[in-house]
């Protein structure tokens, strides 16, 4: 028989799965009931798995009623950006470094593939959608540089919460063509081996969907 403990990590791992892949309508209110019988669980493992899932702000608890996903704050979009700033600013500082000792790390040539691929997708006019796997990459390869598990999960989960909010950025006119631009700016700071320098145009490019995102009409306040 499971313990408690591991029907809760399955319920969480199960919703978080949910949510990350949008099966859940925003404004909609689901039924404990419903997710329990679909998961063939008691309520208990579940409400943990909710109340786990509360404190990430990926969803709000409602007493009596269930559960519907979390509405993003405009005072936490500038807290997720404000994270990503210090983690991927550090992460681009470090990689700097590392290009500055040593010429041949692979993470510059994967950078350098994939803004390949993004000025393909430019050129296609491929849709935002297509387009933000690859900004996800370019992202993903600088902070994979430092070897921090942590960040990556920190990152993850900040994804999970703002995905509709980068989406909503990269739709506006002429923003894939500015991000693919800012990301070149990264690349040749990052091969300058400059980590001021590198810092500097990660962070500046972060505000770019942050001021789009808090002009968002997506955004409460």
């Amino acid at each position: 028989m499971q313990s408690r403990k591991s029907l809760q990590d399955k319920a969480y791992e199960y919703l978080k799965a949910q949510i990350m892949d949008g099966a859940f309508e925003k404004g909609k209110i689901y039924s404990l009931a419903a997710i329990t019988a679909s998961l063939n669980m008691s309520r208990t493992p579940v409400r943990d798995a909710l109340l786990s899932l509360s404190q990430e702000n990926l969803v709000d608890v409602l007493p009596s009623r269930g559960f519907q996903l979390h509405e993003v704050t405009r005072r936490e979009i500038i807290e997720l950006y404000q994270l990503r700033c210090a983690i991927e600013g550090y992460c681009a500082a470090f990689l700097a470094s590392c290009y500055a000792a040593d010429s041949s790390r692979s993470e510059i040539a994967m950078l350098d593939k994939n803004l390949k691929l993004q000025e393909k997708a430019v050129y296609d006019h491929q849709s935002a959608d297509e387009y933000y796997i690859l900004d996800m990459e370019f992202h993903n390869i600088i902070i994979s540089s430092t070897k921090n598990k942590h960040f990556y999960h920190i990152i993850k989960n900040n994804r999970v919460r703002s995905s509709d909010f980068s989406l909503v950025s990269l739709r506006k006119e002429g923003v894939i063509e500015r991000t693919l631009k800012e990301h070149k700016a990264i690349y040749e700071a990052l091969c300058t081996g400059d980590p001021v320098l590198s810092q500097e145009k990660m962070i500046l490019h972060l505000d770019t969907p942050l001021q789009n995102n808090l002009s968002s009409k997506l955004l409460t306040d």
